[in-house]
């Protein structure tokens, strides 16, 4: 189905229902709504620009907005957690679940607003995220590793994985053996399902990442032979596991481009990223496929270099 204003939203089997969060394009980035019981959740929540396709798809479901009781960020990146306090205003009986590290963030999110504002100046700021609203510290609760909570008698277990950022879950849906992955199982975009199988790019942060703990867990995400991934950028993913090979091989290849800087290391990720791209395409399609992620790659750029700027203090 799709809304007035164009933003898609795909109902999935098994009560999930992937919104677009509207964010930078079409396709870039959603969240899902989980249905339960008589109750919701949303898992991620986009942006505040995000809020109306939400209405829409309550609206769409005949979901009444005293239905949805949790709101449910992986981690605190202002794509995945950015509406939190927007959605609490907007939906009166609904909690926020979060990672202990995050919750802090999302109650007094200066700090995150400062930061991304240094980053892409006032104006672009607000034309991405809007306005970050507060959560209101009574209305957030935390989930610890292995945690669960129930949605309408289904239930969602939290699962603590490290390597994009300190503040990341996931959580394991065990109605439809499927993990919402948050960044830990990397992106994939709809161009990037090729006929061969689908490619998965790593996802880094300009701080935070660790590769090393990023590949375990992957493997912990596929060591539950999941059915379904859940991915935030973008869509339900049907897991195989060669995604999860694939992921780890390029994830040993950015251990060791530490030592490269601007350029040399652009161009390293780029080859990385057309080697394991080759292993489903060929070599004209894997130089195209590489070009079109080049705004991902330039944030995993900022992620391996800030990674080994902090080797570099430990030494």
């Amino acid at each position: 189905m799709s809304h007035d204003g164009g933003a898609p939203c795909r109902r999935l089997p098994g009560g999930i229902t992937c919104i677009d969060a509207g964010y930078v394009a079409p396709g870039t980035a959603c969240f899902y709504l989980v249905e339960g019981d008589g109750e919701v959740a949303v898992v991620e929540t986009g942006t505040t620009h995000s809020l109306p396709n939400l209405l829409a798809t309550l609206n769409d479901l005949g979901i009444e907005r005293d239905q949805l009781r949790y709101v449910v960020p992986t981690h605190v990146h202002l794509d995945h957690a950015g509406a939190a306090g927007l959605y609490l205003r907007e939906f009166p009986r609904a909690e926020l679940l979060v990672h202990p590290r995050g919750a802090r963030h999302l109650i007094d999110p200066g700090k995150l607003v400062a930061s991304a504002v240094g980053v892409y100046g006032e104006d672009s700021f607000r034309a991405l995220y809007g306005e970050i609203v507060p959560a209101p510290a009574e209305r957030v609760r935390t989930l610890e590793d292995g945690e669960w909570f129930e949605v309408g008698g289904r239930r969602l277990e939290a699962v603590h994985l490290r390597g994009h950022a300190e503040h990341h879950f996931c959580l394991w849906d065990e109605a439809t053996r499927g993990w919402f992955s948050g960044d830990m199982f990397g992106i994939s975009y709809a161009y990037l399902r090729l006929p061969a199988g689908a490619f998965v790019l790593p996802a880094t942060t300009p701080t935070q990442f660790d590769p090393p703990a990023y590949r375990e867990s992957v493997r912990t995400l596929a060591g539950r032979d999941p059915a379904w991934l859940y991915l935030t950028h973008y869509g339900a993913l049907a897991f195989d596991p060669a995604q999860a090979d694939l992921l780890c091989d390029q994830l040993r290849v950015y251990e060791t481009l530490g030592s490269l800087q601007d350029d040399d290391l652009d161009r390293a990720l780029h080859r990385c990223t057309e080697t394991a791209l080759r292993t489903l395409v060929n070599d004209e399609s894997a130089r195209f496929l590489a070009g079109e992620l080049h705004m991902d790659l330039a944030l995993n750029a900022q992620g391996i270099a800030w990674r080994a700027r902090q080797l570099a203090t430990q030494q």
